[in-house]
């Protein structure tokens, strides 16, 4: 009985072990949803001080390439809400984990061999600064934005550059095709970071542009005089996603910090910076429409992966004319 009870006590002070090491150290982060990240890092920090966080914060396309560049040796541990295009467009690059959030999440927004999961519906809308604008000139439509009328005043941000600018290149590619695409590059002028569409339209630097519904209820918050029009001919029922990087330096903490992401506790801040959870049982956020009063159409994720390669090219040599 006593040596069951030392090899018994043994094994509870391994496992307690463990659970500390779990606990300390360090998780390297790679943060392309803004605010909303920081909000989790520092509640992450908060619920586990004893672990250092580091966060790299950047736009989609530059994080993906960078994890790829890094792929023989990871730097980084985790990426939280990207674009599930872009986990779609970069296979293996990700380590298959079983969350213990698993259960909570429908398998539409789990990757294969769990290898991400979902974080938040980032509906695109247009951004209308209603101060440059009259409301009877308001775009209503994706096909709207190529009218030779809203020449010089459409700002987008570069699809190569942006995972949310290139969903809405694809949404514009599968209800539309190429010609409209076109159309709305010549009415445009385009810029590096995201952030800087919705920021430009709210200063009144210029009319219109295109961004997650998200972006457009915070500028609504602070006093921006701007409005959200979803697109009549539907905005794509699409996600984001977070997930461990394979081989990155510090597993045991990514997996903490990805089961942190997943939880209930986590959504509901996502949801507090105005994003709409996949979580079902995550409310949507005050002051947002309805999903069931937008528009949607069925966003092919993995096609606008497959196609991305060749869709950029084409956006390319268009841009260079």
């Amino acid at each position: 009985m006593a040596t069951r009870t030392a090899f018994l006590a043994a094994g509870f002070a391994v496992a307690a072990f463990g659970a500390v090491q779990a606990q300390e150290g360090q998780v390297v982060v790679y943060n392309p949803a803004g605010n909303a990240g920081e909000l989790l890092i520092d509640a992450f920090s908060e619920k586990y001080p004893g672990i250092t966080v580091s966060a790299i914060n950047a736009g989609v396309g530059e994080l993906f390439t960078r994890i790829a560049a890094e792929r023989a040796n990871p730097r980084g541990d985790v990426i939280i809400c990207a674009s599930s295009e872009a986990f779609l467009a970069n296979p293996g690059l990700f380590a298959s984990y079983e969350s213990s959030e698993l259960e909570n999440f429908s398998p539409d927004v789990i990757g294969e061999d769990n290898t991400y999961y979902g974080c938040s519906m980032p509906l695109q809308a247009f951004i209308v600064n209603t101060r440059l604008l009259p409301e009877d000139e308001h775009p209503q439509s994706w096909d709207d934005l190529a009218d030779p009328r809203y020449e010089g005043k459409i700002i987008l941000a570069n699809p190569s550059l942006s995972g949310s600018a290139y969903a809405q290149l694809a949404q514009i590619l599968q209800l539309h095709g190429w010609d409209v695409a076109e159309g709305v590059m010549n009415n445009a002028r385009f810029v590096t970071s995201s952030q800087a569409v919705f920021q430009d339209v709210g200063r009144g630097e210029i009319e219109i542009g295109v961004t997650g519904e998200a972006n457009i209820k915070n500028m609504l918050d602070d006093g921006f005089p701007v409005a959200a029009i979803y697109p009549s001919d539907g905005t794509g029922l699409r996600f984001d996603a977070s997930a461990i990087i394979d081989g990155g330096p510090n597993r045991a903490n990514a997996e903490l910090f990805l089961d942190f992401l997943n939880s209930k506790e986590a959504h509901e801040i996502v949801a507090s910076t105005n994003r709409r959870s996949v979580r079902a049982d995550v409310a949507a956020p005050d002051g947002l429409a309805a999903t069931a009063d937008i528009v949607t159409f069925p966003y092919d994720a993995a096609l606008a992966a497959q196609t991305r390669d060749e869709n950029i090219r084409r956006w390319d040599d268009l841009f260079a004319q």
